[in-house]
């Protein structure tokens, strides 16, 4: 249907290029009503189906905000919807959220609906794409937020459950390209082992493993690394989340933890979720201490060969 706000009460009549016209934050707190389930939300008591993406960019505007951080802006629709957008979404997250609420039943947010609408560009260059996913809203603080007010069973269980999830994706092989799912063309593959400005793609796993081993060239050429440390050899591939931190994980009510923010996820050989994990809890990260002291299998030697290569990944990120 056409744009209408009779339809979507309490919509501001704005164009798609109009939304997120606001300048991009650097941190958030959420708005009091994002999280007050007695708030009446704009697309209480509508279908979905009845709301077109036009709309929604609209909705984009005026909804009470969820979390907002840079390009990335999350608000609250209805009682059970919340949107992500912004052209700092990723466009392949919305395909990884459906492959692993689909094919591995993991705990994450279904994905309803997702499309690309024009959005400001920075430093007003104009409208740029911006990706946007109408989602589960999961209802709780993140484990970030209440880990100091948790017992330790209640610990004990977050960290079981998301341990339980990062077995299941490390355990079953997939036949995919590598990369974030569906990725066509030039998209870059982006998260901590693939430096600050992304890399690639690489449309072979033999070509991510020469990537990798070309780190370990620089490291050495720079005297960072022994000249005999070990290079890496992949042999197949498992889903990766890359992010698996406690302001990612939602605890509900019911003590169930919902893995969320899967813009950095896809398949990347085992051991680089356990690498990330392993960096993390170096950092005094306790949940992240105790999901790898769960894991079946910690892949220690890639989270040595994932340090190893740092020098490569950091100050010879373009060499």
């Amino acid at each position: 249907m056409g744009s209408s706000s009779s339809k979507v009460p309490n919509a501001k009549t704005v164009t798609t290029s109009q939304q997120e016209v606001e300048p991009d934050a650097q941190c958030s707190v959420p708005e009091p009503e994002a999280r007050d389930d007695s708030f009446s939300f704009l697309l209480d008591n509508l279908e979905l189906s009845s709301v077109s993406d036009e709309q929604l960019a609209e909705l984009f505007s005026t909804a009470p905000i969820i979390h907002h951080y840079g390009a990335v802006k999350i608000v609250r629709l209805s009682k059970t919807l919340a949107l992500k957008g912004g052209r700092g979404v990723a466009p392949s997250e919305a395909r990884n959220m459906k492959f692993v609420t689909e094919n591995l039943s993991l705990s994450a947010p279904k994905v309803y609906r997702d499309f690309a609408a024009d959005v400001p560009g920075p430093f007003d260059e104009g409208l740029v794409t911006g990706h946007f996913i109408v989602m589960d809203y999961i209802s709780g603080p993140t484990v970030q937020e209440c880990w100091e007010s948790l017992d330790v069973h209640q610990r004990q269980s977050a960290a079981d459950q998301v341990a339980s999830m990062v077995n299941t994706m490390q355990s079953r092989p997939l036949d995919l390209p590598s990369g974030p799912v569906g990725a066509t063309g030039d998209l870059c593959f982006e998260g901590p082992w693939f430096t600050e400005d992304g890399a690639g793609p690489f449309p072979t796993l033999k070509d991510l493993e020469d990537w990798c081993n070309h780190k370990v060239d620089i490291s050495i050429l720079f005297k960072d690394i022994p000249s005999d440390s070990p290079r890496f050899k992949f042999e197949q591939l498992v889903f990766t989340h890359q992010d698996i931190a406690p302001r990612n994980n939602i605890l509900d009510v019911q003590g169930k933890v919902w893995m969320i923010d899967w813009g950095l996820a896809g398949a990347y050989p085992p051991g680089f979720e356990q690498a990330i994990l392993h960096r993390e809890a170096k950092s005094d990260k306790e949940l992240a201490q105790m999901v790898l002291a769960r894991l079946s299998d910690r892949q220690e030697h890639v989270s040595r060969q994932y340090e190893s290569i740092a020098f490569g990944l950091s100050r010879g990120a373009h060499l």
